[in-house]
């Protein structure tokens, strides 16, 4: 970027060049006296001068550029300062909003590892149920019936032969209709979290991928209210530096004008650069009319005052292009720094309507909020209702077991039952034998003394006179009231069977102590 130079009279304010009878000398008259000796200049030369003069005028459409993009820049600094602090209230609500959903989701997490862990201890407590079921059924199993309980040449049976499973079958179903149904509760609630997680995920996702203003690149780059400051100012600085081509042209046709032959030969000139290079918007002879009805300030009064500016329009002639050159490079180093600017401008309208996106998600997530809550609600209730059936499936298993503990107790009582009724049986056959032994005794001796009355009477009795004196004695004998199949003769059972049967009635007796 060209920077303004102190010793170029075009790149300071007209007024300082204007001719003597202006009041104001240029900068570069040292002395009145070398005014006065100043060269004439050649007419050819006055009139590329003037020519060259008019092509910088073109410049004009490079300034009003200048002034449109500080125009724009000032609109777009504006809408920079706008959209960012919308842009910042959005994200900072937002990502509150955020932490607030997060906190939510987390509170949902609980309840549902806590009811995780609650369906493993349900588990565990089902297993442990069923293992000692499934024990005490398989003791059963092991238990075989003992031969002397059954009729003869039946197959040997177990207690287990003897039951319905049909309960127990039951009720194993029920309980994994039972987890299916805990399962199905956790995957119901399990799927919401899902689309929760899914809500909270996108909402991140829209707010990271926002541009925010801290991503418009710092480093040594300027600040949006830097760069539109040096806009402005080069856009001044343009426009000061075309109003000085233009004071120079101006001088350039005062100079013709005032010269014998001038004007026709600049009006000739003009017109053959008008055919070749096309017309610039400029016209020399418009303006040397204008110059010629109304008297210019630029209007030399004296030979001095013609010779000082002939030698303000030489020395400016020089600077033509190097100001023609400032002003176009000054537009470049403009339109550079308004890209710049433009990029912070899209970044800060990308995160404006990316925060309105975020926004408009946030809103739709507030709606379903209400039904991620409920969600857990529901989870609960349902969890606790089959949480219910499942304690009363276990309870029944329970029963069940202690139904069929007591079975098999019931059985090593009966083997105990019948080994005491055998007991009694041979303490009722060992007294009865003693007393048959005792009547038949008594028998033989009534037999003799019958016979030996018989001897010392009989001769002398009647035997009409009683009946049962020649009558032999009577015969006793004990039998058994009855002999119904049920209360048959038992076969004696080992030892050994019925000692285990008394083990297993002392441990079973100790485990409902404990209980």
């Amino acid at each position: 970027m060209a920077s303004s130079s102190s010793k170029s009279s075009l790149r300071r304010s007209h007024g300082d060049s204007s001719g003597a009878s202006s009041g104001h000398s240029h900068p570069r008259s040292a002395t009145q006296s070398r005014l006065s000796t100043a060269p004439s200049i050649d007419i050819d030369t006055l009139v590329n001068h003037l020519l060259v003069a008019k092509r910088s005028l073109s410049s004009m459409t490079l300034v009003l550029r200048a002034n449109e993009i500080a125009n724009d820049a000032r609109q777009s600094h504006d809408d920079v300062s706008i959209l960012a602090a919308q842009a910042g209230f959005l994200r900072t609500s937002i990502l509150d909003q955020t932490a607030i959903l997060v906190r939510t989701r987390r509170s949902l997490q609980s309840t549902y590892e806590w009811g995780k862990k609650d369906f493993r201890k349900l588990v565990k407590s089902m297993d442990l149920v069923d293992g000692q079921l499934d024990h005490t059924m398989e003791m059963l199993q092991e238990t075989g019936v003992e031969s002397v309980f059954r009729p003869k040449g039946e197959e040997r049976r177990s207690l287990l032969d003897f039951i319905d499973e049909g309960g127990v079958d039951g009720v194993r179903e029920a309980m994994k209709h039972s987890i299916q149904e805990l399962q199905a509760i956790q995957q119901s609630f399990d799927g919401d979290l899902l689309r929760f997680d899914n809500d909270i995920r996108n909402l991140k996702k829209v707010v990271a991928d926002t541009p925010s203003i801290q991503d418009i690149p710092q480093g040594n780059n300027p600040s949006a209210g830097e760069i539109l400051e040096s806009l402005v100012d080069h856009s001044a600085n343009m426009a000061q530096l075309l109003a000085s081509l233009t004071h120079h042209f101006d001088m350039c046709v005062t100079a013709i004008r005032t010269t014998e032959g001038g004007v026709a030969l600049a009006r000739r000139r003009a017109a053959e650069a008008t055919q070749s290079q096309g017309n610039d918007g400029v016209s020399i002879s418009g303006v040397i009319a204008e110059q010629e009805s109304n008297v210019s300030d630029l209007e030399p009064k004296t030979a001095k005052d013609r010779a000082e500016m002939l030698k303000v329009v030489v020395q400016d002639a020089r600077e033509v292009d190097d100001v023609v050159q400032e002003i176009q490079e000054r537009l470049t180093a403009m339109e550079q720094d308004y890209t710049v600017l433009q990029e912070q401008h899209d970044i800060s309208k990308q995160a404006y309507t990316g925060m309105l996106q975020a926004y408009a998600i946030l809103g739709d997530i507030g709606d379903r909020l209400a039904d991620y809550l409920a969600a857990e609600g529901d989870f609960k209730t349902r969890w606790d209702m089959e949480k219910e059936s499942v304690f009363a499936k276990l309870q029944e298993m329970q029963q069940l077991k202690d139904f069929y503990e007591r079975y098999a107790s019931a059985y090593d009582s009966l083997i105990l039952e019948v080994e005491r009724r055998r007991a009694v049986d041979d303490r009722v056959r060992s007294l009865w034998r003693k007393a048959q032994e005792n009547v038949d005794k008594l028998l033989e001796t009534d037999r003799v003394s019958r016979e030996a009355f018989r001897q010392d009477v009989g001769e002398f009795l009647p035997t009409d006179l009683w009946a049962g004196m020649q009558g032999s004695a009577k015969k006793w004998t004990v039998v058994k009231e009855g002999d119904d199949e049920g209360d048959g003769e038992v076969q004696p059972l080992r030892r050994s069977v019925v000692e285990a049967a008394k083990e297993r009635l002392a441990r079973a007796g100790e485990r409902r102590g404990v209980r």
